[in-house]
């Protein structure tokens, strides 16, 4: 069967909105609430535990999403969400961390939060990327 042709699994197409030719968002991307939930979430589910190379990529994972989901309800009008967590072990070693993104300085913003433990550190980028 060829793979351009359409069938079940390929039928469904995106859907088709009309141009609202606006430029702005109603409720913009606010850095002071989103602090505030990516320094609380954190701290609660990551203040009892202790570095374990195997588990911290699912825990890395869990605390984005939760504050990733934290960040929706905010409802935020167009923008996109997109949360960054890092846990890395304290073992006397220094680490340097860079990232680079396009960015509209008008619109687009973030908000970061380090965490010190015992064993380990842990930072979080949280972004708000607007999109038309």
């Amino acid at each position: 069967m060829d793979s351009h042709l359409p069938n079940q699994e390929n039928e469904r197409e995106a859907p088709k909105y009309q141009n609202t030719y606006r430029l702005n968002a109603y409720n913009p991307f606010k850095i002071d609430p989103v602090d505030k939930i990516v320094k609380m979430i954190m701290i609660n589910k990551l203040e009892d535990i202790s570095y374990d190379g195997m588990e911290c990529s699912k825990i890395c994972e869990s605390v984005a999403i939760d504050i990733r989901e934290k960040i929706k309800n905010l409802n935020f009008d167009r923008y996109k969400i997109v949360v960054n967590l890092t846990i890395i072990e304290k073992a006397n070693q220094g680490i340097q961390s860079i990232m680079g993104f396009l960015a509209d300085t008008k619109r687009d913003n973030y908000s970061t939060f380090t965490y010190e433990a015992r064993t380990f550190y842990a930072y979080c980028f949280a972004f708000g990327i607007y999109y038309e």
